[in-house]
């Protein structure tokens, strides 16, 4: 499996949600499409992930999915913005 994932500029918290997710799942890969290059700091945790720097990450990675996905190549597409833990969120 092939994960995407999508956000403005990826950072700890987005890398731990990952992680997770590729503890319970067979994940062979990592994408993500961001605006902004992550921090030399994220860089070294993430060192297996690919970044693509784009103006639209959103639009980009569903089309790198799409393209994948007719490849027959199994793949997850993600906002982590809405991903991991920053998905829990205070609804009172």
């Amino acid at each position: 499996m092939i994960f995407v994932g999508f956000t403005h500029q990826f950072g700890r918290i987005d890398y731990s949600g990952i992680e997770k997710y590729k503890e319970k799942n067979k994940v062979e890969r990592v994408v993500i499409f961001c605006r902004k290059a992550p921090i030399d700091e994220i860089k070294q945790l993430a060192k297996g992930y690919e970044f693509v720097i784009t103006s639209n990450p959103r639009k980009e990675a569903r089309a790198y999915a799409k393209r994948l996905k007719k490849e027959g190549k199994k793949v997850v597409v993600e906002d982590l913005q809405d991903f991991g833990e920053r998905a829990i969120r205070d609804v009172c």
